[in-house]
């Protein structure tokens, strides 16, 4: 069995087990599972719903749905403000035992039956139509809207397939006719097979390489002047990029152009500061003189005897992020305004693959001291995630029952890690993958996310973790960057036990919320539950929850299980009661503030006091 074969075994066994445990469908557990991967590595963005649902302004990020007509097919959507396009997804997933082909007919017959969804969408007699409580509707009311917005509109069209299937051999390319373009406008398509995932996987969760070679894509190369260094660790250029560069390489690569650490937090919503929109409206040769410019890295480059460079591997602005949005924004939002005149300042580092996780950052931090953006923008590599996970291979699990030897928990900096460390990078034999399992058994397996949304729990926001990866991990980080610069000592230890007691927590916690609830009121109801019981821990003779414990133990005792199981029921009515007559749902609902205002003056209410049993009050308050 091939190691793809491994993968693709894997995978399909945890979309099973999430399946039952979410009681969903395969497909949508699978197209969920793939999406997160997307987002985390800048292909996609996140839809931030905050639970507000009166708020009417046009909102990026992606969607899911479900269209499903004789004759058309989106099963999600997503609009790029800052890029004017929109993304329409097919998600083709086959049960088998065994990877199935992807065919260029079938691929043709999901591009055919979602341009047929996408132009019947602009017509409104045509949305009439559509049931006004089906997906259909919606996401045809959403395209209708944009295309007819005063400020955002729809200039470029992306198809994505997401399959478990492997491409065809004979497919070479995945170029489209102007025949194939949507309404005519500019389309392309992006085929993510179960191969390209297995790919990045492997490639311990670092995002696709980007290679520009610039002569093709813009017939010419960028002026660039060497500087001089006696430094052989990196090469920088000073270099004038033209606008329309700029513009178009964000519009095809968006935010993977973007240094990796500051990704996620910059998140364009489509609006530009007024003095760079102003300028390249009305003086735009002076772009170049007004604005400050770009700091740029590369792992590979090469110069031509003009002194252009012609190619780059790996381009990360690190700095000048919002400059390259502006541009892209403002010259697709405005027909009137043209790049042609338009020139940045740029210095360009060549740092190599090896170096570049340590500096890159680096260049990053220093080049933006002197902007708005915090330290915090930087969380992605932060030394924080460095000593999680030095402190995971130093610390080892206390041996609990029926156990001969000692574990640790693995700590996972970048997707995949794990797997690329069980493999040695495919030179580990099967003993020594199965030696590393015993040592670090896959439920011991935590990362940065994870870590984040239990963080953000048990510091008091529940209805923030529940809103989606990226906006729970902007949190996280903006709340614990001030904790590491005024004591990155503090991260010890002890430290380093108490999060993994906490995984513990929401793991086992998940469990027994599972035991009454399904569905995606899991998520909801067990971040609340774990609010809550940390919540009624705090008392005038108990500092909370005792951590130390359930490190110890590896588990949660019968005590807390019971009070927990307790909680999780007062949680559930607290909803239902909530919901009752409304057409809100219990997801929804988890991520309004002013929700989960009330929900928390409930749990501090006198009537509260005595809600945890006496035997668990006087447990936590003795340290037994």
């Amino acid at each position: 069995m091939s190691e793809l074969d491994t993968y693709y075994d894997d995978v399909m066994s945890n979309i099973a087990r999430l399946a039952i445990a979410n009681e969903s469908f395969s497909e949508e557990v699978f197209f969920d599972n793939r999406m997160k991967i997307l987002i985390e590595d800048g292909h996609s963005t996140e839809y931030e719903d905050k639970g507000d649902d009166n708020n009417k302004d046009i909102r990026g990020g992606y969607h899911h749905c479900y269209v499903r007509q004789k004759g058309l097919r989106v099963d999600g959507y997503e609009y790029l403000i800052d890029r004017s396009t929109l993304v329409l997804y097919v998600c083709h997933f086959v049960q088998s035992p065994e990877i199935e082909t992807l065919t260029q007919s079938e691929i043709s017959q999901f591009i055919s039956n979602t341009r047929r969804f996408y132009e019947k969408s602009l017509r409104a007699d045509t949305i009439k139509g559509f049931e006004e409580t089906s997906d259909s509707y919606k996401v045809a009311s959403f395209i209708n809207k944009i295309q007819n917005h005063k400020k955002n509109k729809i200039e470029h069209i992306g198809v994505r397939i997401i399959t478990n299937c492997l491409l065809s051999k004979r497919i070479k390319d995945s170029n489209l006719e102007e025949h194939d373009y949507f309404d005519n406008k500019e389309t392309t398509l992006d085929i993510w097979d179960i191969k390209r995932f297995f790919d990045n996987e492997v490639s311990s969760g670092e995002s696709e390489i980007i290679e520009i070679d610039l002569l093709s894509e813009f017939g010419k190369g960028i002026p660039a002047l060497p500087v001089n260094l006696e430094s052989s660790s990196y090469k920088s250029f000073l270099c004038i990029i033209p606008g329309e560069y700029l513009a178009k390489l964000y519009t095809k690569y968006g935010s993977r152009i973007l240094e990796a650490n500051v990704r996620s937090f910059l998140q364009f919503k489509g609006t530009v500061n007024k003095g760079m929109r102003d300028t390249l409206k009305e003086k735009p040769h002076m772009f170049f003189a007004y604005n400050n410019g770009i700091t740029a890295t590369a792992e590979e480059f090469e110069i031509n005897d003009k002194n252009e460079i012609v190619f780059l591997k790996n381009l990360q602005i690190v700095n000048g992020g919002q400059t390259t949005a502006a541009l892209t924004i403002t010259n697709s939002k405005n027909s009137e305004v043209s790049l042609h005149n338009v020139f940045v300042q740029a210095k360009l580092s060549i740092v190599d693959t090896q170096t570049s996780e340590e500096i890159v950052p680096d260049i990053a931090r220093y080049a933006n001291t002197q902007n708005k953006v915090s330290n915090s923008d930087f969380f992605s590599n932060h030394p924080f995630h460095r000593k999680m996970e030095r402190k995971s291979i130093q610390i080892t699990a206390p041996i609990t029952t029926g156990q001969i030897r000692g574990t640790k928990w693995f700590y996972e900096r970048s997707r995949g890690t794990y797997e690329s460390a069980k493999r040695k990078t495919g030179t580990a034999t099967r003993v020594e993958e199965i030696a590393f399992m015993l040592e670090y058994p896959v439920h011991q397996k935590m990362d940065k996310i994870g870590v984040a949304k239990t963080s953000v729990i048990f510091d008091g926001d529940p209805h923030i973790a529940v809103r989606g990866q990226e906006a729970m991990f902007k949190h996280f980080a903006e709340k614990i960057q001030p904790r590491w610069e005024k004591g990155s000592h503090n991260f010890n230890d002890s430290f380093f036990k108490e999060v993994v007691a906490k995984q513990i927590m929401f793991r086992d916690g998940r469990i027994l919320v599972m035991k009454h609830i399904s569905g995606n009121k899991i998520q909801p109801i067990l971040a609340y539950t774990l609010f809550m019981i940390n919540a009624l821990s705090t008392t005038p003779l108990s500092s909370g929850i005792d951590f130390k414990k359930i490190w110890n133990k590896q588990c949660l005792d019968d005590l807390l299980a019971s009070e927990f199981e307790k909680s999780v029921l007062f949680v559930e009515k607290y909803y239902n009661d909530a919901i009752e007559g409304t057409e809100k749902t219990v997801l929804s609902l988890s991520k309004n503030a002013k929700f989960f205002a009330s929900f928390k003056a409930k749990v501090e209410s006198e009537s509260m006091r005595n809600f945890l049993s006496a035997d668990y009050r006087r447990a936590i308050a003795l340290g037994l």
